[in-house]
């Protein structure tokens, strides 16, 4: 329950500041900025990714004591790709103007990349031991220094660069605190192992391979717009997207640091097919959160855009972002619901594929959209590139020989979010506002819940009352 207030928490911030940056830059200078971030995102994965991906995999309480060679190897590969991450950022900069963006956002760039991966690398290790405090404070830390840095630059200066530089700030100091909370003694005697990287990158390098191709759907399509419509329309589509994809990844990471956990130590403890198993669980658990929440934010779209989108943004925002939800609930069950299943297999290559194939399906569809539907024919795009994505990984589905859930518990999901779209529907006409808001939400919950414990939809009603229960049986012993 803390991890995801913490990510609920997390979410609101990111919207927040999102939000405050995109306002204080405005459209043409937030553009270079999203396509500056987007471009240090995809370094970022392209060079930290695998570590991120393998010290969750295979990093635990048992092997800190029993593989202290682990930690040293992955600490090696860090050091050596912040060091190359920060040098190729010096490079650019010296290099003039390689990016068609500024030397100091090119620069700042690789910082922020260097920076964000150190971070996530360190606090997949923590969620690893399941140091949920620790993990609790640091992301309130860092949202307390994104929000000073980040947004406070942002507002201060209204520089691309300077807030870029800022974030980076934010992320690097976050990560240096990381590190007091990561001691590992037993790390200290081990020797880093070729054969340790060798592992890590099989199992990490495919996976990092795919989010590297779905990184590049969505900066493709706002350097496309910049080029072809001028970075105001790009950066009225990056807000959408930006927004989007915090979305899905406040969702699913929340419910993933928990959930893909539980899976390796029942992999670990008890055997694959246990692991399997749980993967399964996930599956459905992860669909039952993740499709009612962004059928709500449809539903509250309107009201959102009036109350919390900058002026210059709105109409333009609410358009995009409403043809690029179909394909953000495609990539959220392909990144938290079905790559868990290649991941507890060890079988990852699928997933590139899968990728491979949705970043073909953005080219082709760029061709064969007419340049008359401006930014809308890019979002259009990116979402018919990832329902493509999530088609050939379901069709690559039986090499990781996985565990579906029920027909039942996944039928209730789809069905019930449905019920809850129709039921709803006409308060969207509401006129926009907090009210509406707060109503359409209020009966959103309402309607889905009421068919969550009508029906025990993916078992929420069965862990709900266990969770009571177990909080009753801990209140009662505490009674004198």
């Amino acid at each position: 329950m803390l991890i995801l207030l913490v990510n609920l928490f997390n979410l609101l911030v990111n919207f927040a500041v999102g939000l405050i940056v995109a306002k204080f830059l405005g459209p043409e200078t937030f553009g270079r900025f999203a396509v500056a971030i987007g471009a240090g995102g995809l370094v970022q994965v392209l060079l930290f990714g695998w570590l991120r991906l393998a010290a969750a995999r295979f990093y635990s309480q048992r092997a800190r004591t029993d593989r202290p060679d682990l930690r040293a190897s992955l600490e090696r590969a860090l050091w050596v790709l912040a060091a190359s991450a920060l040098l190729l950022g010096l490079a650019l900069a010296f290099a003039g103007d390689p990016l068609g963006l500024s030397p100091g956002l090119a620069f700042w760039a690789l910082a922020f990349a260097a920076a964000n991966g150190a971070f996530e690398y360190e606090s997949a290790l923590l969620r690893a031991r399941f140091h949920d405090s620790g993990y609790a404070g640091l992301t309130l830390v860092k949202n307390a220094l994104s929000l000073a840095l980040t947004a406070g630059l942002a507002f201060a200066t209204g520089s691309a660069v300077l807030t870029l530089a800022g974030t980076t700030a934010s992320v690097g100091l976050a990560a240096l605190l990381l590190r007091v909370l990561l001691r590992d003694p037993p790390a200290r005697h081990g020797k880093p192992s070729r054969a340790i990287l060798r592992e890590s990158l099989a199992y990490g390098l495919p996976l990092a391979a795919s989010l590297l191709f779905f990184a590049l759907i969505p900066l493709a399509n706002r350097a496309l717009a910049g080029q072809v419509f001028g970075f105001a329309e790009a950066g009225q589509l990056a807000l959408a997207q930006d927004v989007g994809l915090r979305l899905v990844l406040a969702i699913g990471t929340a419910m993933d640091v928990l959930l893909f956990q539980i899976a390796v130590q029942a992999d670990e403890h008890h055997g694959a097919e246990e692991g399997r198993a749980q993967i399964a669980r996930n599956m459905v658990l992860m669909a039952a959160v993740l499709l009612p929440a962004l059928a709500g934010i449809w539903l509250v779209l309107p009201s959102f855009q009036a109350l919390i989108v900058p002026q210059d943004f709105e109409g333009a925002f609410a358009d995009a972002f409403s043809l690029l939800l179909p394909g953000l609930a495609c990539y959220g069950l392909m990144t938290f619901a079905l790559a868990p299943a290649f991941q507890i297999a060890r079988r990852t290559w699928p997933v590139i594929a899968a990728a491979a194939m949705a970043c073909l399906a953005d080219g082709l569809l760029l061709l064969l959209l007419p340049k008359s539907l401006g930014a809308n024919g890019l979002a259009l795009a990116q979402t018919g590139a990832l329902v493509a994505g999530l088609i050939a990984l379901l069709a690559l589905s039986p090499l990781a020989r996985p565990r579906w859930p029920r027909l039942r518990d996944s039928v209730g999901v789809a069905g019930a979010t449905l019920v809850m779209l129709g039921a709803l529907a006409p308060l969207r006409g509401l006129t926009p506002g907090l009210g509406a808001l707060l109503l359409q939400s209020a009966c959103g919950a309402a309607v889905y819940g009421a068919l969550v414990l009508a029906f025990d939809i993916a078992g929420l009603r069965t862990i709900a009352l266990d969770v009571i229960a177990a909080h009753r049986k801990r209140a009662a012993s505490r009674r004198p």
